[in-house]
């Protein structure tokens, strides 16, 4: 069984010629004379032309949307160095040294990460031993850290113990609002006296 020859040229469109210029070579079939898969399958004409049409044909893009410069500062340094000047060409030996020590600083940065990390582990795992003084100067002292616990709760025994006065008063029970709007009021002007 032979090739299958001529396939493209059913397919595609001819070359776009000027006018006045003939085919060079043989002439490529036309559209014509092979019939288009379109045209098989019952599609009119206006609607396969408008399927060939390019996709990109109304598109347009503006040149200065295509053009783009990077800052230096965003640029890498290996990216910086390469275009800076024009690359000298090495010897294998140097190019292998240059790898080698590149291979080292790794390794070398690798060991120094390490290092850090166990001294640093290191130092949280130490107790802390030497001269307290100046911590103990900076920490408040026990007493009035009890103390600043134990005013809240005075505090509000005080306040429970006055909300029982005024439910007990005859003033309460003639009129609960307007006791306790002087209720609010002394505690208020108590309070503002105590701050200042």
């Amino acid at each position: 069984m032979g090739k299958v020859r001529g396939l493209r040229a059913r397919v595609h469109q001819a070359a776009v010629r000027p006018a006045g210029q003939a085919a060079s070579g043989p002439a490529p079939p036309t559209r014509e004379a092979a019939p288009t898969p379109a045209a098989a399958r019952g599609v009119g004409a206006k609607e396969w032309a408008f399927m060939n049409t390019d996709v990109f044909a109304g598109t347009k893009i503006d040149p200065s949307a295509l053009v783009q410069k990077l800052d230096p500062d965003t640029r890498s340094v290996a990216s910086v160095r390469r275009g800076a000047e024009a690359r000298a060409v090495l010897p294998k030996k140097e190019k292998l040294k240059l790898r080698r020590e590149r291979w080292l600083q790794k390794i070398e940065t690798i060991k120094l990460a390490e290092q850090k990390r166990k001294a640093e582990q290191r130092r949280r795992a130490t107790v802390v031993v030497g001269d307290l003084q100046p911590l103990r100067d900076a920490l408040p002292e026990l007493l009035e850290l009890e103390a600043g616990g134990r005013q809240p709760r005075a505090r509000g025994e005080e306040e429970r113990a006055r909300f029982r006065e005024l439910l007990a008063s005859p003033a309460y029970r003639a009129s609960p609002l307007l006791a306790i709007g002087q209720q609010l009021a002394q505690q208020m002007q108590l309070d503002g006296g105590s701050q200042l």
